[in-house]
């Protein structure tokens, strides 16, 4: 499976809004809310512009099958990640995150840590990220708090 991955550019903007509010994307998003285009353009846009963060295409067979950025923080770059609903239990995943780890060594050699986080129902992004060469350190465990009436 050969693939590689291009910068997104204006043209990435409205398949990538597909991308994100496609139902399972927003199930195992970590902020699970529908997004509106609007909220979308303007994110879109501060990606395009910033530094700390970087938006790719993944491109197989010259389509488009997929996404990831990278968000830099000092030494550390997290990892998010999505492959399209069509193209989804295939290898995608793994491949993907081959090709971010390159990415990342070639744009920013700073980098001494990829993270990628992913909640413990999304069972094929965690394969994804294992059997591309990524180790689980922890997990984190939450409870939410009730709200007391006033």
């Amino acid at each position: 499976m050969e693939g590689y991955l291009k910068a997104a550019e204006e043209s990435d903007m409205d398949i990538l809004f597909e991308w994100a509010n496609d139902p399972i994307v927003r199930q195992n998003s970590f902020h699970s809310e529908r997004i509106l285009y609007e909220d979308h353009k303007k994110w879109f846009y501060g990606i395009l512009e910033g530094s700390g963060c970087r938006q790719y295409i993944y491109i197989c067979n010259n389509e488009k099958i997929g996404q990831a950025r990278i968000t830099v923080n000092g030494f550390e770059a997290e990892i998010s990640y999505s492959i399209c609903p069509q193209k989804r239990n295939q290898g995608h995943g793994a491949k993907l995150l081959q090709l971010i780890y390159r990415q990342v060594k070639e744009e920013f050699p700073q980098i001494r840590k990829l993270i990628g986080k992913v909640k413990p129902e999304n069972i094929a992004s965690a394969k994804a990220f294992l059997h591309a060469g990524y180790g689980e350190q922890y997990s984190v465990y939450e409870r939410q708090m009730e709200l007391q009436a006033e």
